[in-house]
């Protein structure tokens, strides 16, 4: 009798073993497809957040600037990631399904599902002009910029062909490696001590988000 509770109680516990690990495969793809796109900024920040604490380097969320101080409008940066050699200005970016994209354009299709489109703005050229302004705003050289869009491994896109440098647009799963690739370049001088600190100084005090 002992013998066969024990036979019961070690088929249920693998029958429970088996059921979990059967929901954990099928309801993966399905969650993680929700977090990201429902949780876009707070899901990225954790390929942000690694990518500076392996590299040591300054890190600013959620950073804001407006021009006009009496409206809410203006410049919204997801992070500001301080390089040896760049400044790298990102944006986060979720889009279901297919992408049919071109640098140029001011507009890109995506298609969210396998028979509906709808258009929208090129986040490359809306975020070079988010860099162009952080520089304006900050007065530091516009050449310590970096513009990064960053989107979802899971998103199809055409091929894309960027002509103008400082202006990318990064799949999540590679976002560390080209980080690597820009901070080894060797035609970059890395900036002094000096130079990083007062650039995360000013960009900080610039930094209207919560104030």
């Amino acid at each position: 009798m002992e013998s066969y509770n024990v036979q019961i109680t070690a088929f249920i516990v693998a029958c429970v073993f088996f059921g979990l690990l059967f929901l954990f495969i099928f309801l993966h793809g399905p969650v993680k497809t929700y977090l990201y796109s429902h949780h876009t900024i707070r899901m990225y920040y954790k390929t942000v957040r690694k990518v500076a604490y392996d590299g040591d380097y300054y890190l600013i969320n959620k950073w804001e600037y407006s021009l006009d101080s009496g409206k809410k409008s203006g410049v919204h940066i997801n992070h500001l990631l301080f390089g040896d050699k760049f400044i790298y200005v990102i944006k986060d970016a979720y889009f279901h399904g297919a992408v049919k994209a071109n640098a140029d354009d001011p507009s890109w299709v995506n298609f969210y599902t396998k028979k509906k489109k709808k258009y929208i703005d090129n986040p490359l050229i809306k975020n070079k002009i988010r860099a162009d302004r952080i520089s304006i705003a900050s007065g530091l050289d516009r050449n310590y910029f970096v513009s990064v869009t960053l989107v979802n491994d899971d998103c199809m896109l055409t091929p894309l062909e960027n002509k103008e440098g400082g202006n990318f647009l990064v799949p999540l799963s590679h976002f560390q490696k080209f980080i690597e690739a820009n901070e080894s370049r060797k035609d970059v001088h890395p900036f002094s001590a000096e130079e990083l600190s007062i650039a995360v100084r000013d960009l900080d005090e610039l930094n209207q988000n919560g104030k």
